[in-house]
C-alpha cells in the first residue's frame, strides 16, 4: 500500500471512531426520552380511565341516583342509616409508627 492509502485509511478510522463517539451520547438519550414517552402514556391511560369513572359519577348523581347519592353521603360524608355504626380505621406503616416511637 502507498504512503498516501495508508493516511487515508487512518483519517477513515479517526472519522469512525469520532462519529461513534458523538452519537452514543445521543442513542442513550434517545433510548431515555422513549422510556419517558411510555411511562407518559401509561400515565395517560390512567388519567382517562379516573376521568371516565369520575364521569360516571358526576352523570349519577346527576340524575339523582339514590344509590349514587347514597354511596358518595356515606364515603364523603360519613352519613350512614338509622341504626347503622361507622368504625373509621386509622391504617399505620411501619414507617410512620417507627416514627411515632422517637
Amino acid at each position: 500500500m502507498k504512503k498516501i492509502d495508508l493516511i487515508i485509511m487512518f483519517f477513515i478510522v479517526v472519522l469512525i471512531i469520532a462519529a461513534f463517539v458523538m452519537f452514543t451520547p445521543l442513542l442513550a438519550e434517545q433510548s431515555r426520552l422513549q422510556d419517558e414517552i411510555s411511562k407518559l402514556l401509561q400515565e395517560q391511560q390512567t388519567v382517562k380511565y379516573e376521568l371516565s369513572v369520575l364521569q360516571k359519577e358526576i352523570n349519577a348523581l346527576s340524575k339523582g341516583d339514590p344509590k349514587a347519592v347514597m354511596r358518595v353521603a356515606r364515603e364523603k360524608f360519613n352519613y350512614c342509616r338509622e341504626g347503622e355504626e361507622i368504625y373509621q380505621l386509622e391504617y399505620i406503616t411501619p414507617e410512620s409508627s417507627s416514627t411515632q416511637h422517637d
